[in-house]
């Protein structure tokens, strides 16, 4: 997990250039994994998301409150910015699914850890991953890449997404069980 020390933050705030670069050198790497685990479009266009978003990052941080969660508060940022890009980009295909699930039970909501097992043992081609995980909503991508990708526990996804760690645990398990049941229909 990145971390900032508090006087590197002040100094962002700041706007000292050797802190930015530092920031960006730190960060970059998991801007790009980030756009291609959830967005699948073009090297170019991940740039130019990316490069907005350090832009955005540079004119706004002096307004970043030290009360909040620095890393929520650029990933927010970022979002944001991916938001923004593709508001702009309409023919650039954005799954925009949302959750329709009825409420259910939480034992409802759990996968065994058996179920998981057996589901990653299956050889799955990338192309039918990359395709169930487009079929799921936004928030529950970010958990899955979270947590696969980046290794996160619940609770460093819970500090970054501004949610209780039980909700991330149900969510986890949702998407877990979404992308079983995508990938078994494929």
């Amino acid at each position: 997990m990145i971390t900032f020390e508090i006087e590197h933050i002040k100094k962002l705030k700041q706007q000292d250039q050797n802190a930015f670069n530092q920031f960006y050198l730190q960060t970059v790497d998991m801007f790009f994994r980030y756009i291609n685990a959830n967005y699948f479009i073009g090297k170019q266009d991940a740039e130019d998301i990316i490069s907005d978003f350090y832009v955005k990052f540079w004119e706004g941080v002096t307004s970043y409150k030290e009360d909040q969660s620095f890393t929520a508060y650029f990933r927010t940022i970022f979002k944001n910015t991916i938001k923004d890009f593709f508001k702009k980009n309409s023919d650039t295909p954005f799954t925009q699914l949302q959750t329709n699930e009825e409420w259910e039970h939480f034992e409802d909501t759990l996968v065994d850890d058996i179920d998981l097992s057996n589901l990653l043992e299956n050889d799955f081609k990338f192309e039918q991953i990359e395709q169930a995980m487009k079929r799921l909503d936004d928030i529950s991508k970010d958990i899955i890449y979270f947590k696969f990708i980046e290794e996160k526990t619940n609770e460093e996804i819970s500090l970054i997404t501004w949610t209780s760690n039980e909700m991330i645990r149900q969510r986890l398990s949702r998407a877990i069980k979404q992308l079983k049941k995508f990938l078994e229909t494929n």
